[in-house]
């Protein structure tokens, strides 16, 4: 016989980057002789991987919540607009073709070089004379997203989307 069921409202604080709150509020059904282990258990699984901060000047990207000492996998990507060579101004839209591999600290955390440069593929921004942009141009939007290879109802867990302005 199945053991009758309660409802659980949990509410996780993150703190973002830029110092505001994001509220979440997850809805779990428990079973009631579970019911009081469950707050603990929802905190972890409702946590997860966080990506924290990007220093534009030293180019490192900081995360917790990651397995401890794991691999992990950051992507790069950028949005917003390029001049061109002429009046022309193109949507710019890259992801990075490969994901940059690192590995997490005893204690989950990541402390990671990422250059956009070098992640993202270059952007012709000129036919004649050839011209490539390489990285972000001033003004666009760099998103960095990462996961540990963790595996939750059958779906890749990513972090957060940290967005920072070139």
């Amino acid at each position: 016989m199945r053991a009758p069921r309660t409802l659980k409202t949990l509410a996780v604080r993150a703190a973002l980057a830029v110092g505001t709150a994001l509220a979440v509020s997850t809805t779990l059904l428990v079973p009631a002789t579970q019911a009081a282990a469950a707050p603990a258990a929802a905190v972890r699984a409702a946590a997860g991987p966080t990506l924290i901060s990007y220093d534009i000047q030293s180019k490192t990207l900081t995360g917790s919540g990651f397995l401890p000492s794991h691999r992990v996998w950051v992507r790069t990507a950028v949005s917003g607009s390029v001049p061109t060579c002429g009046t022309v101004t193109l949507s710019d839209l890259r992801t990075s073709p490969t994901l940059l591999q690192t590995t997490s600290d005893p204690s989950g955390n990541i402390s990671v070089p990422v250059d956009p440069k070098a992640t993202l593929p270059p952007l012709l921004v000129c036919p004649n004379p050839i011209v490539y942009l390489y990285g972000a141009y001033p003004g666009e939007l760099v998103h960095f997203s990462a996961h540990d290879e963790r595996y939750e109802n059958g779906r890749l867990v990513w972090s957060n989307t940290l967005t920072v302005t070139a």
